[in-house]
């Protein structure tokens, strides 16, 4: 059992490493698709379409 502690702890490093990658890709796939992220501009770019910022020159 002492020959095969270095692969379970290996394997465990891997599967929290893998989890957490998971993790991360859920969150801004769903950030994606419940508005969390602008990835296309969305209103900010809208807005300051429609009321330019004029620069006093």
């Amino acid at each position: 059992m002492a020959s095969r502690l270095p692969l379970l702890i290996t394997l465990a490093g891997v599967a929290v490493l893998f989890l957490s990658i998971l993790f991360v890709f859920a969150l801004v796939i769903g950030a994606m698709f419940f508005g969390g992220i602008e990835f296309y501009g969305g209103f900010s770019e809208a807005a300051s379409a429609v009321a330019p910022v004029h620069l006093a020159a």
